[in-house]
């Protein structure tokens, strides 16, 4: 087991911070936190089990997220698609607070991220149930409870907003790998993340192709979509982005220089955005989640 791994596991089995290990790195390990220690070495090293998923916790964005089986892990490239929506919203004239929202949350990570770190108010979507109890209970714990709503639904379906063109961004990670990949995964990936969060087909782009026109439907003029994709996927990724609703689209790459990020806006409108709460009234109907949009969009 690498060194950094052991560490993380050393720190969330006795509950001290990595940094106090380093710095008294001969102090005693207590009885208690040894055999949650060897425990977990066991099974990281017997089933290949992520890390995140055997200490119930990853740090995201400076951020403690509660993790749990069946709902995909957030890598430390998605900080990358955050840290670009937060660059677009701290931009002069952008209104405040941003209405963002996010599809395939999963642990709710870009949505509580933006919320906690950008006052951004989300609606965060999943078909999978699992995925939406964890986002809400992410949202709780981190104090943002009041600004995340998590809808179990698929993409953009019954968050209100589908014509609306009131929306600031739609972000997403979405599923990006190649059915065809599937076998070149490492085991970590391969047996324990969910499929419905990792596959999207033969070109791996078939989330996109289905998100970028529900997008543009929502968004405002000038809005931004920015998605995550694969390494390799920059040019069809682009394509489908290509004709009026979309303009400056373009690819960016994570830190280790591989493509990752798909940034568009939506080209201007004579039509004006409507910024009304879509459960204010009006010929759309209120959106029934635990964490209802009105609270939310008010």
């Amino acid at each position: 087991m690498a060194r950094r791994e052991a560490l993380i596991l050393l720190a969330a089995a006795t509950g001290r911070p990595q940094a106090g290990w380093l710095a008294h790195p001969d102090d005693v390990v207590p009885a208690g936190a040894a055999a949650r220690l060897k425990q977990w070495v066991r099974r990281r090293r017997r089933t290949r089990v992520p890390i995140p998923l055997l200490t119930g916790r990853r740090e995201f964005m400076g951020l403690s997220l509660v993790m749990r089986r069946g709902v995909f892990v957030p890598r430390p490239e998605t900080e990358g698609l955050v840290e670009r929506v937060e660059a677009w919203l701290a931009r002069p004239g952008t209104g405040s607070p941003a209405r963002i929202i996010e599809p395939c949350t999963g642990s709710g990570a870009i949505a509580v991220a933006l919320a906690r770190r950008a006052g951004a108010r989300v609606i965060a979507t999943d078909r999978s149930l699992p995925a939406v109890r964890l986002a809400r209970l992410n949202a709780r714990r981190q104090g943002v409870g009041r600004l995340v709503a998590v809808h179990h639904g698929n993409l953009l379906a019954g968050t209100g907003w589908a014509g609306r063109r009131g929306v600031d961004v739609v972000v997403a990670n979405p599923p990006y790998i190649r059915a065809v990949d599937r076998v070149r995964l490492p085991p970590e990936v391969r047996r324990h993340d969910p499929a419905a969060a990792l596959f999207a087909g033969p070109d791996g782009l078939g989330i996109v192709r289905r998100l970028a026109p529900a997008a543009a439907a929502c968004l405002r003029p000038g809005g931004l979509l920015a998605l995550e994709i694969g390494h390799g996927q920059g040019r069809g990724a682009k394509r489908l982005l290509a004709g009026g609703a979309w303009r400056g689209a373009r690819v960016e790459h994570d830190l280790a220089g591989r493509e990752r990020y798909l940034l568009a806006t939506r080209t201007p409108s004579h039509s004006a955005p409507d910024r009304r709460d879509p459960t204010g009234g009006g010929p759309h109907p209120p959106l029934r989640t635990r964490g209802t949009v009105d609270k939310v969009w008010s």
